[in-house]
């Protein structure tokens, strides 16, 4: 018996009994729904920290800070007491020797009272250079940012963030108006686009961004220690080549940089996809539970269709048919039976993972946009998982079936 003539035979059977080939499906439907659900909202976690790493300067993001503890050869950690801090001084020297960046800046944060009139509000205030914008992707829409002129003069003067904008001037042109941070006087020259709230953005339409130097001056005074180094690497490849050329800076700025820690996006990047992976393989296998109870529906089905056919297998056995066509009659049956269940199971786990991603961003964590990327890997694998079912549950109701000799067959009742 040809393939074709199987598979023919194989539905006709299914299609005799509907309801039954239904409710052998629902097992693999569960399954495979399941598995491809789990596996597209993991991977929609993945893809939504990378849309938030670009939001907030991209993947190639580098930061470096003075480390608080260094590690002593005993293994045991000593407070970080050498006089060795990162300076405004080192980022020109930095962007010269280190090919591999693209942009670095250097900043320093306090939390300070902003008021204007009557209106105040306890703010991030941020020391910057101009090059912030570009490390951070986070660009001024009205007005001006901070200029290097503002840096060298120490001007007074700041770039609102649009919540700023809208708290504290109530959406008043606050160009050219004075606001005051702490107990001193700034000039706002610009309004920052909006950021939005998002997992890492959260906060940041709140900042004002004044002079790195006015920062200086202004708010730290002697203090020292403040500045973060923020750098990008020209691309997500050359990040760790980025990281040891400012590595080899340091060392000749400031001696050793073991007194300084380095953090990359591309660390955070790895350790997500490490866990959404570990994460999938447990919900997967958890789900697959569902699929090994589909076969074994699949196979109690397809003894009982053998038990219920045996006259029809000793009447083709009869007329000529061979072993190997009873066989592969059966085994069709079961494996179209798993392969309909599968890719039922598909369209209804795509829909599942777009249904959760609108719960997840409307319900749970608001704004989020959480995208749930249904993969065509994940499908295929499905796929291929539900094909293998049917043949490994239908292997053994095919061979009992092909096993009959015609003569017991015929006499069956």
């Amino acid at each position: 018996m040809q393939i074709s003539q199987g598979i023919s035979v194989g539905l006709s059977a299914l299609r005799r009994n509907k309801l039954r080939s239904v409710l052998t499906t629902l097992g693999i439907i569960i399954g495979i729904a399941a598995v491809v659900s789990v596996v597209s909202v993991g991977g929609g976690a993945e893809h939504l920290i990378l849309i938030e790493m670009e939001r907030t300067g991209g993947a190639g993001m580098i930061v470096c800070f003075r480390r608080e503890f260094i590690r002593r050869d005993d293994g045991r950690y000593m407070r970080n007491k050498v006089p060795e801090f990162i300076e405004y001084e080192d980022l020109d020297f930095i962007m010269e020797y280190c090919p591999s960046l693209k942009t670095a800046t250097v900043q320093a944060s306090q939390n300070l009272r902003v008021a204007y009139k009557h209106r105040n509000q306890s703010l991030q205030v941020q020391g910057v250079t101009p090059s912030y914008q570009d490390v951070n992707n986070w660009f001024y829409e009205y007005g001006r940012f901070i200029s290097e002129d503002d840096i060298n003069r120490i001007d007074p003067v700041c770039v609102i963030g649009s919540e700023v904008h809208k708290d504290l001037f109530e959406m008043e042109d606050p160009i050219g108006r004075e606001l005051k941070i702490g107990s001193e006087r700034f000039t706002v020259v610009g309004i920052m686009e909006e950021k939005g709230n998002m997992m890492a953005t959260e906060g940041w339409d709140n900042r004002v961004v004044i002079p790195i130097s006015t920062m200086q001056s202004r708010f730290l005074g002697q203090m020292r220690g403040w500045l973060v180094l923020f750098a990008q690497a020209k691309s997500f490849d050359l990040v760790e080549q980025a990281v040891a050329e400012i590595k080899v800076a340091f060392r000749q700025q400031h001696t050793d940089e073991k007194y300084f820690d380095f953090f990359t996006a591309k660390q955070i990047i790895e350790q997500v996809g490490n866990v959404s992976n570990i994460v999938q393989i447990l919900l997967g296998a958890v789900a697959s539970i569902a699929l090994f109870v589909g076969g074994i529906g699949i196979m109690n089905i397809m003894l009982v269709s053998v038990t219920e056919r045996t006259r029809e297998i000793g009447l083709r056995k009869a007329l000529g048919a061979r072993r190997l066509d009873i066989l592969l009659q059966f085994l069709i049956e079961a494996i179209v039976l798993s392969i309909c269940g599968g890719i039922i199971g598909i369209f209804i786990g795509s829909g599942l993972a777009t249904g959760s991603g609108w719960i997840i961003s409307k319900f749970m964590i608001k704004d989020a946009d959480w995208p749930a990327v249904v993969s065509l890997q994940a499908a295929l694998i499905a796929f291929g998982v539900s094909a293998f079912i049917g043949v490994f549950f239908g292997i053994y109701p095919a061979n009992k079936a092909a096993s009959l000799t015609p003569t017991e067959a015929l006499r069956h009742d």
